[in-house]
């Protein structure tokens, strides 16, 4: 699965994007603004996406998501030490992996992406992660 990755922290994104592709996945960028998200998106067009909350300009993250998956079709989950600023909404999201994250905690929510982008139906419960309730 292609994925852009929407982090600030340089360690992190490398982490994550070293985890990414060690299980198969693609990573076609990292980007650390909102602006720079959107127009690598546009360039690259991911499947899915995982987006830090607060970016380097600011508390973006949430308007990156609502985008990616509202005007581009990407499947987002917010990856955040704030899950606590998650709306109720989850911004578009269908899943929010909490920092500190592990390997496995990843590798699943790598892989929710990919069912739900495979048209899949949510799991019922997903470790590491808060779900948004079902509609």
């Amino acid at each position: 699965m292609r994925l852009l990755l929407v982090e600030d922290e340089p360690f992190i994104a490398l982490d994550l994007e070293l985890l990414l592709n060690s299980v198969g996945h693609e990573v076609v960028g990292v980007a650390d603004t909102h602006d720079a998200a959107l127009e690598m998106a546009n360039e690259t067009a991911p499947e899915a996406a995982l987006v830090d909350i607060n970016l380097r300009d600011g508390f973006t993250g949430l308007k990156v998501g609502r985008a990616l998956s509202g005007e581009m079709g990407c499947v987002v989950a917010f990856v955040t030490g704030n899950a606590e600023q998650v709306p109720g909404d989850f911004a578009g999201a269908v899943a929010v992996l909490e920092k500190p994250f592990t390997a496995q905690g990843v590798e699943e929510v790598a892989a929710l992406l990919q069912e739900m982008r495979a048209g899949a139906a949510r799991p019922p419960s997903l470790r590491y992660a808060r779900l948004p309730p079902r509609r």
